[in-house]
């Protein structure tokens, strides 16, 4: 079967996944989803409660706003949760970046930290997101002179951790956690260094997938489940309270079920679209194909896509994997 690729471009993508960033940006930003964040995959907070994190440990209610990274822009220091990254609608990746102070009673005096969370579902870029991730960290340090110290004592510096959220990445990180941190190595001789002098930028790349392997559970399940585009609204909020004991707030539930209607509303729009155009391989084919680019518009991976086109048109999975992928190689 030849898919055409005629299909309208009138749908407005840019605006629906506009809608979609900024749902997800404030699901993120939920405490309790931080606090799972903050104990999978920070020492720090591995040994307290979820609720005592959320509410005891993070500092303030996370906010969302806007302020760039870049040397030569100042930093707002006015705002407890800043999102680090521009919102052009025009962007191809999503992007929901959330950064919150964080603090843990320790030795019998108040640790602060300051924290990024990035979720990105590009892994690929034209650069490695590692290095982006020291950027980010650097950054983050270079913030807080003239704050919490200056050049007459460094003392002050606080300790900062960038945390990303990938998806859609290669086979052999899918489903993993890996953590990247400064270490002392003695070249010559056993000198001893305070670790808390230099253990001051952390970078955890959080690597999910939909692939039910070994290690889909935890943290991993859980962000997969709340950032899918695919999973019902319904079933979101059985997952969430079920097995992670998430209490569905008005405003969770409000925004999970806002970000399935964003893409559901759009899907709608655009096989109405489809079929009022009428192509040429008929009404049923119009659904489909339409749907197909409409995932792929909104960063839907390759097996998702798969699996909607399946369930929505009862189709085997191999059927539906040979047509998604003749539109796919189209592209």
């Amino acid at each position: 079967m030849k898919i055409q690729n005629n299909i309208s471009n009138s749908i407005d993508i840019t605006e629906a996944k506009a809608k979609l960033d900024a749902s997800c940006k404030k699901l993120l930003s939920f405490k309790i989803i931080l606090a799972h964040i903050l104990k999978n995959c920070l020492d720090e907070f591995k040994d307290f409660n979820v609720d005592d994190i959320a509410y005891k440990y993070i500092d303030g209610e996370p906010k969302i706003s806007e302020v760039n990274l870049h040397q030569d822009e100042p930093f707002d220091n006015s705002v407890t949760g800043i999102n680090t990254e521009s919102t052009s609608i025009l962007e191809t990746t999503v992007r929901y970046d959330i950064l919150f102070f964080a603090f843990i009673p320790k030795l019998n005096e108040t640790v602060e930290f300051i924290i990024n969370v990035e979720a990105q579902n590009d892994f690929s870029p034209n650069y490695p997101l590692l290095k982006r991730g020291i950027y980010y960290c650097s950054r983050l340090i270079s913030f807080q002179r003239n704050k919490t110290f200056d050049d007459a004592g460094y003392n002050g510096i606080k300790k900062v951790f960038s945390i990303w959220i990938c998806t859609d990445v290669p086979k052999n990180k899918q489903n993993t956690i890996t953590r990247f941190s400064f270490n002392q190595k003695n070249i010559i001789g056993a000198a001893h260094f305070n670790k808390s002098d230099y253990d001051l930028m952390e970078i955890i790349m959080v690597c999910i997938s939909e692939n039910h392997n070994q290690n889909y559970h935890g943290l991993i399940k859980l962000l997969d489940v709340l950032l899918s585009t695919t999973i019902k609204a319904d079933e979101k909020k059985i997952i969430l309270q079920n097995e992670y004991n998430i209490k569905m707030t008005k405003s969770i539930e409000r925004e999970v079920l806002y970000m399935y209607n964003v893409i559901d509303q759009t899907y709608e729009q655009g096989v109405k679209q489809g079929i009022e155009q009428g192509i040429e391989q008929g009404i049923e084919q119009g659904k489909l194909l339409t749907i197909i680019k409409m995932c792929k518009e909104f960063d839907v991976s390759f097996t998702d896509t798969v699996k909607r086109i399946s369930n929505d048109f009862n189709l085997s999975l191999l059927d539906a994997e040979t047509t998604v992928n003749e539109y796919w190689k189209n592209q």
